[in-house]
């Protein structure tokens, strides 16, 4: 009898432990899911602003004082939760390489924006430059997609167990 109750505060221990895991997790994931509907919501309307505005400047505060910022604050969000299952870190860890990859993103176009501001648009040299970076963009927009995508499919595999 006195062996068995250690053993059995260990095991109870332990399903408590997962049980905060769990519910830390779901709350992770969720928070992903809602910060990810307003930054959907917040991208569309920043690129209406961005389309409808003829000022160059006006375009890059949208980009640098309100796109990036808004996906750095996601990926707070996304930081300050402490999961311990190894599955559990594995789904953050791609929660983080999203949003590093919508950073990205938004960086390329603020990069986009700025060449038309430097360069000469006459100028063969920015013609190449400009499609560069539109290659880039198209790129990371496919990385983005690709990252979104296993965020998900990691997500419905684990609630699936």
């Amino acid at each position: 009898m006195k062996k068995l109750i250690p053993i059995l505060l260990a095991a109870f221990l332990i399903v408590g432990c997962q049980a905060q895991d769990r519910e830390e997790f779901d709350a992770m994931y969720n928070a992903f899911e809602r910060n990810q509907s307003e930054i959907e919501a917040d991208f569309h309307d920043y690129y209406e602003k961005i389309e409808a505005s003829d000022d160059r400047e006006t375009q890059l505060r949208i980009i640098y004082e309100e796109m990036i910022p808004a996906v750095e604050d996601f990926e707070a969000t996304i930081q300050n939760y402490e999961v311990s299952s190894e599955e559990h870190k594995a789904l953050k860890e791609d929660m983080l390489s999203y949003i590093s990859s919508l950073h990205e993103l938004a960086g390329n176009i603020g990069k986009f924006n700025r060449t038309f501001i430097a360069a000469n648009p006459f100028d063969d040299e920015f013609t190449k430059e400009a499609d560069e970076i539109l290659e880039t963009i198209k790129s990371q927009e496919e990385q983005v997609q690709h990252d979104y995508d296993k965020v998900l499919d990691g997500y419905e595999k684990l609630d699936a167990e």
